[in-house]
């Protein structure tokens, strides 16, 4: 008998003693606890850069690079948010990172639930296809289309504008988000619709009382996604907002990095407020968050 078929002897008869000798649930145990352990192990990989960042934000800087690892900082102070409020632009670019948000979230939202409608509801020649080449268009990377899409913003006068980068993010999230609320109105069954035609609704007026209401789920999956593609957005932001009074939150931290130094503190701090909205955005609303996404098909 040959080394490979030895091998896989012992291997099979390993397994066939574990399925003869180890009860149900016994292995049903096992599976369980090891799930626990990868979740745990998930867990602890992406909260202890929280955990790092929350403690640095609270820490003296001198403090920071200290030779000994301390879980509970030795010194807590709040100067470093005092001279990120008193001593930096942070509430302008924090104004300008809410505005952006909020206006790529508007026209996000409404642009990908009217598309998303129209592609579910409406036959033409090549929708299938169309609806797949939306979504194919995401796959671009940001920095491909920062250049085309700069020289196109200054030609038209977009450049250090509120409406230039709104529109430039809603470019970037609406191809997945009219492919997500395509696949979400197809949940929505279109007898609902017609019932509301029998009793006189216009189509327009069925779309509002029947199929939004029961789209809010992915619409409210939307609203995240495009918040979230706006609100950590660098390489768009960075290249059309140059002026200091229209820089967002991620493009006016770089102020902290100095030319023989890095204000490791300012950024810790900014860093936490900057984590704040979204982590309230995705808590309040991450059973719809979870709900739309498993039905366009990431769940």
């Amino acid at each position: 008998m040959s080394e490979y078929s030895q091998n896989k002897t012992i291997i099979e008869r390993i397994i066939d003693y574990y399925v003869r000798n180890v009860s149900r649930d016994n292995q049903k145990r096992a599976w369980k606890w090891t799930f626990r352990f990868f979740v745990l192990a998930t867990i602890v990989t992406i909260g202890f850069p929280t955990y790092v960042m929350l403690k640095s934000a609270f820490q003296p800087e001198v403090t920071l690079f200290s030779n000994t690892f301390h879980w509970i900082p030795p010194a807590v102070t709040l100067e470093n948010f005092r001279e990120l409020f008193s001593g930096t632009n942070f509430w302008t670019f924090y104004l300008n990172s809410i505005i952006a948000a909020l206006g790529t979230m508007i026209i996000s939202v409404t642009g990908a639930t009217l598309a998303g409608y129209a592609l579910t509801r409406f036959s033409f020649p090549g929708k299938k296809r169309l609806a797949q080449s939306v979504l194919f268009s995401y796959m671009f990377p940001p920095l491909l289309l920062a250049l085309p899409m700069f020289m196109i913003w200054r030609d038209f006068g977009l450049i250090n504008s509120f409406p230039g980068i709104i529109l430039a993010h809603s470019a970037r999230s609406l191809p997945f988000d009219i492919w997500l609320m395509w696949k979400f109105f197809q949940t929505v069954p279109i007898s609902y619709e017609e019932s509301a035609w029998v009793y006189g609704a216009g189509r327009i007026r069925a779309m509002r009382d029947v199929a939004i209401p029961m789209a809010l789920p992915g619409i409210v999956a939307v609203s995240i996604f495009s918040f979230a593609i706006s609100w950590s957005d660098f390489t768009l932001a960075n290249l059309l907002l140059t002026q200091e009074g229209m820089k967002t939150l991620p493009i006016g931290m770089i102020g902290f990095i100095e030319q023989q130094a890095v204000n490791w503190g300012l950024i810790m701090t900014a860093s936490v407020m900057m984590a704040i909205p979204a982590f309230l955005l995705v808590y309040f609303l991450q059973s719809y968050l979870l709900r739309g996404f498993s039905v366009g098909g990431l769940g």
